[in-house]
């Protein structure tokens, strides 16, 4: 008897987007466990060919949401099939930039995603019986309508915290802030389960949300290791690999303060010391980063940083096969306290030395340490500096003590299936 799962999740199939890697790993897990999918997800996605993922995009109805998509579909390439989506989701960003000179947009995120998805999802699931429902990925909108079409089928939900919605420095101000924490309530109140990505969420939330612990666990969500076993990547490691320098390769986005300054600073008393950086270092960065960020990198006097821009999932493993040290950077505020960045299971799949610049957030240090990788605050110079120095006096001393990981989706969707089944 065939199974099968209604999962939203606004972000899929995105190359560069680990909320879109997060779930298409998840989902694949959920077929080898032999589960056909039915997904909802946003325009803004390439279409999903695997025979066992029925794949229904549809757009957020507000200009600000509908215009996001459509810069989405445009700097993506991503082949619009459905010409009526498209001439809407074009006049909503044209309708937006006007909002825009006039002081007018909304800036709202994605929370019209509601309204559209919940129709679409309605007229699927009156023809189809489903398991259960999933939700996942980016915007809270997502959770909303899967645990409406929860009620109303008379299904579980099992939702997914990507972030926790709700904490210090999380929320573009207090407003904000206020109604992510009131949705937040309102979304594990009506959850069959609740997850969490990190052990310290979870606490948080059950601290937090008393009436409702029972219900609220963590799933580490790992990364597809098959990925990592490809013949491609491993052809490639050595040829490509420049040995006269130690390659130290950023995969991820740099915004706000998650930046490079700290460790250029470092670099730079290293270099004030007489220790030969340019010959001996060399960063590799792939992913987007914010203009002033960049302009940063840009300026720094000491030219040993490369800016190779946004790359693909296969291209940015391939990458880090190529390295010698895998770079981790957290933000230095409280949003990292909770969560653990996606690439970190990528990156414990490659068998490479991680240097895990975290904040505080001791379950991450927990999980480097454990595998055998380096870590230390990302504001700290000072360590940085020392661990640099260390790297530049003897770069092979480490490898003998990395671990491999078992941090898998398998893993995760094992535990998802018990949780719920309890």
């Amino acid at each position: 008897m065939s199974r099968s799962i209604l999962v939203f999740s606004y972000y899929t199939n995105m190359p560069g987007s680990c909320q879109a890697e997060w779930i298409d790993d998840r989902m694949l897990a959920f077929i080898e466990k032999g589960y056909d999918i039915t997904l909802i997800s946003a325009t803004c996605c390439f279409t999903h060919t695997n025979p066992k993922i029925k794949h229904i995009k549809v757009p957020a109805l507000s200009p600000h949401g509908a215009g996001f998509e459509y810069e989405e579909i445009r700097r993506r390439n991503i082949p619009q099939p459905n010409f009526t989506f498209y001439f809407y989701l074009k006049a909503m960003y044209l309708f937006n930039k006007l909002l825009k000179k006039l002081h007018l947009s909304s800036g709202e995120g994605r929370w019209s995603w509601f309204i559209s998805s919940f129709f679409a999802c309605f007229f699927v699931g009156n023809n189809k019986k489903f398991d259960f429902i999933f939700t996942t990925g980016g915007p809270a909108s997502g959770h909303l309508t899967g645990i409406l079409m929860a009620k109303l089928f008379g299904k579980k939900v099992m939702v997914e915290f990507q972030d926790p919605l709700s904490g210090k420095d999380i929320g573009r101000n207090k407003l904000s802030h206020a109604g992510l924490q009131f949705f937040e309530k309102r979304i594990i109140r009506f959850a069959d389960i609740t997850l969490y990505c990190t052990r310290s969420a979870m606490e948080f939330a059950r601290a937090k949300y008393q009436a409702y612990a029972s219900k609220i666990d963590f799933v580490y969500p790992g990364s597809n290791q098959q990925l990592h076993s490809t013949s491609i990547f491993m052809d490639k490691k050595e040829a490509d690999s420049d040995k006269s320098k130690i390659n130290i390769t950023y995969l991820g986005s740099l915004y706000q303060t998650r930046n490079l300054d700290a460790m250029m600073q470092a670099i730079s008393e290293l270099s004030k010391e007489g220790i030969s950086i340019q010959n001996k270092l060399e960063i590799n960065l792939y992913g987007n980063m914010n203009p002033d960020i960049r302009q940063r990198i840009l300026d720094f006097s000491i030219p040993i940083i490369t800016i190779h821009g946004l790359v693909n999932r296969d291209i940015a493993l391939q990458k880090g096969f190529e390295a010698d040290v895998l770079l981790l950077i957290q933000n230095t505020d409280d949003r990292s306290i909770g969560t653990i960045p996606f690439k970190t299971y990528d990156y414990l799949h490659t068998g490479k030395l991680i240097l895990a610049l975290t904040y505080k957030n001791p379950e991450l240090d927990e999980m480097m340490l454990a595998h055998g990788h380096l870590v230390c605050q990302a504001n700290d110079v000072q360590a940085i500096k020392q661990i640099l120095k260390a790297l530049l006096a003897d770069p092979d001393k480490h490898y003998n003590v990395i671990k491999p990981s078992d941090l898998t989706p398998e893993l995760a969707v094992t535990k998802m299936l018990k949780l719920l089944n309890n």
